[in-house]
């Protein structure tokens, strides 16, 4: 028997079409599944779905009222939206967005800041459960932040960065001190706060330093300097839905808690370089790692590039980012092999060579270190 379900998951953004490709990736291994499609897209609109006959849906939607809809539907439902707190009813796969603020807090506090803020919708429970797991690990290492709650200006739905209310917005971002990490909850919310931050003659990221969520290609390759961003396990999402429903249509039981999945990882930009450092040294050091930490490069070629002892060095980067320059090195091709694992389709041993590793196990050993993984494990959560 097969059963045909459908997806109310808009594709217009690079993050819902990946949890669309998710789904359907999910049912094109499972022949007893099928995806209802209209025309040729893969997408039925929440509106219709009262009366449509299907085996189960999963959707996603800001709304409470057509959560509950959903929920009270008579087939299996399965929700991959936090933007309100779902019905017990309704089973939700989504981010573990605690972990997504904590990797905003690591980064930023990484690069040496100390003074930090947070831009989101607090309307939205992703976004506060964002703001907690920002909040925690700053607080973990002596430090909070400043919170920026925005507000949209003309609907209770908002649609385009251009709706967030730029006066209240501007005032916000005025009272913050220079060097400061911000953690904006979306990229749009990102690439508002960069335009704002511009507009009030505030360098980035000399005087500000600024991270998004989703990893929106169109959105963060546009602004101007490129905007950071963490990357959600999306594609992940999807599959996790469809298996989700699959299991719910078999007669299964649903799951007590919400299914949360870790994020994909963190795609540094221009926007959170290491520029907002204070100590003229330790930036060209950087920079000059940044440029040749794919060469052999030592802590002795840092010092000398930049013309103090490697003791000094040693000692100067303790102060600013809490760990020596070897360290550093490693972190940054670390950070350069994250974004060729996460935006390129190259061998896993040509990236290590490409980074600075004369062996393929000597780059799976460091990459596993610090990240937690493999690289071909970090780029199936990222890419795919």
């Amino acid at each position: 028997m097969t059963h045909e379900i459908a997806v109310s998951i808009e594709p217009i953004s690079d993050n819902n079409q990946a949890m669309l490709r998710g789904v359907i990736d999910y049912v094109s291994t499972h022949p007893d599944l099928r995806v209802h499609k209209i025309g040729a897209i893969p997408f039925l609109p929440l509106e219709r779905l009262i009366d449509w006959k299907g085996a189960g849906v999963i959707c996603t939607t800001e709304k409470l009222e057509r959560l509950n809809t959903v929920a009270n539907l008579k087939i299996p439902c399965v929700s991959v939206s936090l933007h309100q707190d779902p019905p017990a009813s309704l089973p939700t796969v989504h981010s573990d967005n605690e972990a997504i603020g904590k990797l905003a807090a690591e980064h930023l506090f990484e690069i040496g800041l100390r003074k930090f803020a947070f831009v989101g919708h607090l309307n939205w429970l992703h976004n506060q459960e964002r703001l907690l797991g920002f909040q925690t690990e700053l607080r973990k290492k002596g430090a909070d932040c400043e919170i920026i709650n925005v507000q949209f200006s003309n609907s209770k739905q908002w649609v385009w960065p251009s709706e967030i209310r730029q006066r209240p917005l501007a005032n916000a971002l005025k009272r913050l001190h220079n060097s400061v990490g911000i953690f904006a909850a979306h990229d749009e919310f990102g690439h508002d706060v960069v335009e704002t931050l511009k507009r009030l003659k505030m360098r980035i990221p000399y005087d500000a330093a600024v991270v998004g969520v989703n990893n929106n290609r169109l959105i963060c390759e546009t602004t101007d300097p490129p905007l950071s961003s963490i990357v959600q396990s999306a594609h992940q999402i999807g599959l996790r839905a469809g298996k989700l429903l699959h299991d719910l249509i078999l007669g299964h039981k649903p799951p007590q808690q919400i299914i949360r999945l870790p994020p994909g990882g963190l795609i540094a930009r221009r926007s959170s370089d290491y520029s907002a450092i204070k100590d003229d040294k330790i930036v060209a050091a950087l920079n000059y790692i940044h440029l040749r930490c794919g060469h052999p490069i030592t802590v002795v070629d840092v010092a000398d590039h930049v013309g103090v002892s490697r003791r000094t060095l040693d000692k100067r980067c303790i102060a600013c980012l809490g760990y020596p320059m070897a360290e550093q090195i490693r972190r940054s091709r670390i950070m350069k092999a994250r974004q060729l694992l996460s935006t390129t389709s190259m061998q896993v041993t040509a990236i290590g060579f490409m980074c600075g590793y004369e062996s393929p196990s000597g780059f799976v050993r460091a990459f596993r270190e610090i990240t937690g993984m493999t690289p071909g494990a970090h780029r199936r959560n990222t890419q795919r």
